[in-house]
């Protein structure tokens, strides 16, 4: 949301009233976490990526340190989504295959894809939700796209024995149904609550897991 030229300069005042606020506010911009973690690059480029420009998740960053130190070359993902996302994982993993529905932004990004990727454009219709069905067992599943909870749905038994689901955005209502369906089956759940690169709201990113997972949880 906009927010009025009169409310910035009032809160600009108000920061000068407050030097030590304002002190610590200049120096995240070269220090501290919002630096290290990327997240002024980020807001700049209006693409998540890391301190260093390289490709990251559009996801909590309480989750992104937590999962890719349990990435190995041994595990296959499936996105539902593509983006930078799709090479984060692409560089950690075995294989990844990634369904975009956006034509535009599949023709952008289809040339940037490493070998071990496998990115299919997929009209947004039961072709979508149902593409994954074609693709045989996947150790990681991302949910990350549209029409969520039918992803979710379609895609527990596309799990291999010790697979899990990652369901970005898990804070919002309209995911519920699928959440639920997902704790019905004997998933447990983890929430990474945290701020996303280059945005600044609390947000959720989960893990659904069983006792035999691939991230050793």
């Amino acid at each position: 949301m906009a927010i009025p030229l009169r409310t910035k300069v009032s809160i600009i005042l108000s920061l000068i009233k407050e030097p030590k606020v304002f002190k610590f506010l200049i120096s995240q911009r070269h220090a501290g976490y919002l630096y290290t973690q990327g997240w002024f690059n980020s807001f700049k480029s209006n693409s998540p990526v890391d301190k260093n420009n390289k490709p990251i998740p559009w996801m909590t960053y309480p989750f992104i340190d937590f999962v890719k130190a349990r990435l190995n070359g041994d595990l296959t993902v499936f996105e539902f989504g593509s983006g930078n996302s799709t090479l984060f994982f692409a560089e950690r993993v075995k294989q990844v295959v990634a369904i975009e529905h956006n034509k535009e932004w599949f023709e952008k990004i289809k040339d940037k894809i490493p070998q071990n990727v496998l990115l299919h454009h997929k009209s947004l219709d039961e072709e979508y939700q149902l593409s994954i069905k074609s693709y045989g067992n996947f150790d990681i599943i991302i949910i990350d796209g549209e029409n969520r909870v039918e992803c979710i749905n379609n895609s527990v038994n596309s799990l291999s024995s010790s697979g899990v689901l990652i369901l970005d955005d898990s804070e919002r209502d309209e995911y519920k149904e699928g959440i639920n369906f997902l704790l019905k089956s004997d998933f447990k759940r983890i929430d990474f609550w945290g701020f996303s690169p280059g945005l600044f709201y609390k947000k959720a990113t989960s893990i659904f897991y069983r006792n035999e997972n691939s991230l050793g949880i």
